[in-house]
């Protein structure tokens, strides 16, 4: 029998009265309905171990002497089932042997009869208290158990440390992201993850922000276990007790190299040409506007021209001009210092800008050039290939961009020169070559 009433103390507990006594039973049930939200209601032991069986209720209230089977032997059935079930006893004989039975089995109030409802009600108020603490309990634990899966399977890493920076937990993702397993930094300083590329102003801050009880957030560069370097963005806070006093910090960070390399990648080719790895037109530019505002004077600066692409993008195809173009740069790079700027600033033309040189360590370096050509100018499709070159050198900021002008006519002198040459010792294999 179940009964149900509106008007009730408990509204979320359920409660299993068990009397043999149907006077006792009508009248005590009646007064339960108010007491607790669902009432189920059974004449004998057995029929109550059904029932909690079918219904599981928060509490049994039952009567010890009973036929078929007495409150004593249901309530330790029943506490087979549920170890923590809260069970009252209700009976009108005090003997010791009843008594000791029911602290065995751990019963949680011993109420004489007749049944004094206040004490009843009292009793089952404490019972229900216990398990309304139970159930907030298991809610903090599945809580607890749901976010601990969430930190495991969080695609971010997670660390958390102490206040002395100790490493006190890491997920999974940190173990994939990092290379170290959890055994092998719990107990270590994230030191251990430390690169060279952080400055130390960025660690400063971290620490004063955190332990300020402030938030931080930055690139940082660590490094795995295996000493590749990785990039992460990575925020920093710290974990408050409930009085608000800072217990731990905790780091969440995601891996942002794929990105650091695309973007690295995209900072290169804004300054660099594709084809050549040659710094590009408007890094050139952008070189030039710089050296203006320096004290980096005199600053050279050398024109260099490829001779014949046309011809030979049009007889052998673009890869082959193509190879030409590269050769042409790796030419022009083995001839310079490694702080002067070697760039293509067009299809067949180059750009070189020497700092602190003087004309005639750059006509040195012209020469370098003119000597690599003359020994290796015969190309195995037949063609010969060459560069035209000129140099002019500024002395100071007035002077740099007409000097970029002289060098451009100087190579154009140059081009002219060999084309006059070449027309007076034109050969089968070389005709066209001086046709751009």
């Amino acid at each position: 029998m179940n009964v149900m009433s509106p008007m009730i103390l408990h509204k979320d507990m359920s409660l299993l009265y068990v009397e043999d006594d149907q006077a006792t039973r009508e009248v005590v049930s009646q007064l339960l309905i108010h007491v607790v939200a669902t009432v189920y209601i059974a004449a004998d032991g057995r029929e109550g171990l059904e029932a909690y069986r079918t219904h599981t209720p928060d509490i049994v209230v039952t009567d010890i002497r009973m036929p078929v089977m007495d409150g004593v032997e249901m309530a330790r059935e029943i506490r087979r089932l549920r170890p923590d079930c809260q069970v009252i006893m209700l009976t009108a004989f005090s003997d010791i042997e009843n008594l000791l039975d029911c602290v065995s089995i751990g019963i949680n109030h011993y109420i004489m009869k007749p049944v004094d409802f206040a004490k009843l009600a009292d009793a089952i108020g404490q019972c229900c208290d216990y398990v309304n603490l139970k159930r907030r309990l298991s809610k903090q634990d599945e809580t607890l158990n749901l976010l601990s899966q969430a930190m495991e399977q969080a695609p971010a890493s997670v660390l958390i440390t102490d206040l002395q920076g100790t490493i006190e937990y890491v997920n999974t993702t940190f173990t994939k992201v990092t290379g170290y397993s959890a055994e092998e930094v719990i107990g270590r300083n994230p030191r251990i993850l430390k690169s060279d590329h952080n400055p130390p102003e960025l660690y400063q801050g971290l620490w004063n922000s955190i332990r300020g009880g402030k938030e931080w957030e930055c690139e940082l560069a660590n490094c795995r276990k295996d000493g590749q370097v990785y990039w992460e963005l990575a925020k920093f806070c710290p974990l408050r007790n409930s009085e608000g006093a800072i217990i731990k910090y905790l780091k969440v960070s995601q891996d942002i190299t794929e990105r650091k390399r695309y973007e690295e990648s995209l900072r290169y080719l804004s300054t660099h040409d594709s084809l050549t790895n040659l710094f590009n037109r408007a890094y050139f530019e952008a070189e030039m506007s710089r050296l203006a505002a320096s004290r980096d004077f005199p600053v050279s600066i050398v024109i260099a021209d490829i001779d014949g692409l046309k011809m030979v993008n049009d007889n052998y195809g673009h890869d082959e001009g193509d190879r030409l173009i590269r050769m042409a740069a790796e030419l022009l790079l083995t001839a310079f210092r490694a702080g002067d700027v070697v760039s293509r600033i067009g299809g067949d033309e180059f750009a070189v800008l020497l700092p602190r040189t003087d004309h005639e360590t750059a006509q040195e370096a012209v020469q370098r050039i003119i000597h690599e050509e003359c020994c290796k100018r015969k190309e195995r499709n037949g063609y010969s290939r060459g560069l035209s070159l000129g140099v002019a050198t500024a002395h100071d900021a007035s002077e740099i961009y007409d000097s970029l002008k002289l060098a451009d006519r100087r190579m154009y002198k140059d081009k002219f020169d060999k084309k006059g040459r070449a027309t007076a010792q034109l050969r089968p294999e070389d005709e066209g070559i001086a046709g751009d």
